[in-house]
C-alpha cells in the first residue's frame, strides 16, 4: 500500500508528519472524482519518482567519490546495524532494509545536500491563479507564469551562507548533535512546498537511502578519471555524459 506523508512546510523534522493512504485520499476528494484523472494520478506516484530518484543516485554518488570522510562517516551511521548482520551469519553481502535506515540522520543529510546543489527538477513553474503582490514588492497578474530556479537557489549566499557551494552535509544538522536542523520547505524546494509538499517524499527518501546504504557500506567507489562531469540541459538534471565509477568489494 502506498502512504502519503503529508509534512506541513518543514525539512529534516519528522515529528511533524501525519499519515494517509494515498487511493484513499483521492477517492474521497470530489476533485478526484473522474475516474480516469485519478488513474493518471495513481500512475504518476507510481512512474514520476523514477528518473528524480536516478538522477539524485547519480550526483550522490559522484560527490561520494569526492569526499571520504562523509563516506565514513555514513559507514560508522551504518556500523552497528552491518556488523550485527555479519555476526549473525547473514552472507558477505549486507542489505540493508528500509525500517534498518529510519534512524540514519546523516545519510538523509547526504541526499538533501544531494538535492541541494542538484535538484534533479532544476525549475519550478507557477502559474499566477489571481493578482498579487510578492513578499519583494514585485506586483503579478492573473495567467502569468513564474519560474523559479532551485538550482540557482541552492547556490545562493544569501540562503545557504557563504559556503552555499560547499557539499556540507552538517548543514543539514543542528550544531555540536546528530538531531536535525529545521529548515523552512520554501528555502529547499525539491519537494515543493506547503500544500503542494511532494506526497510522495518519504516513499522517494526511503527508497535512496536503501540503495545508498547498500553499495556504501559493500563497495569502495572510485572516480573514473578523464570524465567530463556536467549537467544536461532538459527536464530533469542528468548528467551529460553519465558517470564511470569503478566499485571494489570492502574487506570488513
Amino acid at each position: 500500500m502506498i502512504t502519503k506523508k503529508i509534512n506541513r512546510g518543514c525539512i529534516g523534522n519528522e515529528e511533524e508528519q501525519e499519515s494517509a493512504d494515498i487511493l484513499s485520499s483521492y477517492i474521497n476528494d470530489p476533485d478526484y472524482a473522474d475516474v480516469e484523472l485519478l488513474h493518471a494520478m495513481l500512475l504518476a506516484f507510481m512512474l514520476a519518482g523514477k528518473d528524480t530518484i536516478d538522477v539524485t543516485l547519480l550526483w550522490t554518488f559522484y560527490k561520494l567519490t569526492q569526499n571520504p570522510k562523509i563516506v565514513s562517516i555514513i559507514r560508522g551511521e551504518l556500523s552497528p546495524i552491518a556488523l550485527h548482520k555479519i555476526d549473525t551469519g547473514m552472507g558477505a553481502m549486507v542489505i540493508f532494509d528500509p525500517e534498518e535506515t529510519k534512524s540514519m540522520v546523516y545519510l538523509r543529510a547526504v541526499l538533501y545536500e544531494t538535492l541541494r546543489l542538484y535538484p534533479p527538477a532544476p525549475f519550478e513553474r507557477k502559474t499566477m491563479a489571481a493578482d498579487n503582490i510578492m513578499p519583494s514588492g514585485h506586483e503579478v497578474h492573473a495567467g502569468e507564469t513564474i519560474l523559479i530556479s532551485l538550482h540557482s537557489m541552492g547556490r545562493m549566499e544569501d540562503i545557504w551562507g557563504k559556503d552555499c557551494r560547499d557539499y556540507n552535509p552538517h548543514r543539514w544538522l543542528l550544531e555540536g548533535s546528530n538531531k536535525p536542523r529545521y529548515e523552512p520547505s520554501h528555502k529547499f524546494l525539491s519537494f515543493n512546498s506547503g500544500p503542494w509538499i511532494c506526497p510522495g517524499k518519504e516513499i522517494v527518501v526511503i527508497q535512496m537511502r536503501t540503495i545508498v546504504a547498500t553499495v556504501v557500506w559493500n563497495f569502495d567507489l572510485e572516480l573514473v578519471k578523464g570524465q567530463s562531469i556536467e549537467p544536461k540541459l532538459s527536464c530533469t538534471l542528468q548528467m551529460k555524459n553519465g558517470l564511470i565509477v569503478k566499485l571494489k568489494k570492502r574487506e570488513i
